[in-house]
């Protein structure tokens, strides 16, 4: 399913998933095939300048969420510089970022243990398998990147170590599969 943060502007959700008749009944046309191994949506996103809206069929591959299908209601046709202006990898690249986060989120939350991650000075890892420090660390950071651009330096502020040090943590947290992949080419 895709959410509106999912989407650059001025692209906005609509419906996310689409009814389940409506998405069926595209599948036939398609000639696709779904059943519970192969999990999909159907999503209606809307340019809200120009109106035009698109279906784009989200499903699972090898690599993760992908699109599986577009379809382009009318009314009026579609030119090829309109179609080529459609952010589809962008959509793609942001479900993935969002369904990697929420993965890890779950997985640092369950390794974190019972206690309030959040709760007292995060210390220092005991070593570089100690999976509860870096599971409070991801879920600290985590929370700190919703609000900040600059998640490494704004969390070692609050505990009291370079920014460096953080980066290095949130490296091995990465490795650990705690925090989603970073984004290339930048460090905060």
């Amino acid at each position: 399913m895709i959410t509106d943060r999912d989407l650059p502007e001025p692209w906005r959700v609509v419906a996310s998933p689409i009814d389940q008749e409506s998405a069926t009944q595209l599948d036939a046309v398609a000639d696709l095939q779904t059943g519970s191994e192969d999990p999909v949506s159907w999503d209606l996103i809307e340019n809200a300048e120009t109106g035009r809206r698109l279906m784009l069929r989200m499903g699972v591959d090898d690599t993760g969420i992908v699109i599986t299908g577009v379809y382009v209601p009318g009314p009026g046709a579609i030119g090829i510089g309109e179609l080529r202006s459609f952010p589809l990898a962008a959509i793609e690249s942001a479900v993935r970022s969002r369904r990697a986060t929420a993965g890890a989120k779950v997985q640092a939350a369950v390794m974190a243990g019972p206690d309030d991650p959040y709760e007292g000075p995060l210390g220092n890892p005991t070593g570089p398998e100690d999976t509860r420090f870096y599971a409070r660390l991801a879920l600290r950071y985590l929370r700190v990147a919703g609000d900040s651009a600059r998640p490494a330096t704004d969390l070692a502020k609050a505990e009291g170590v370079t920014p460096r040090t953080v980066q290095r943590w949130t490296a091995r947290a990465r490795e650990l599969g705690l925090l989603p992949p970073g984004r290339p080419g930048r460090s905060s």
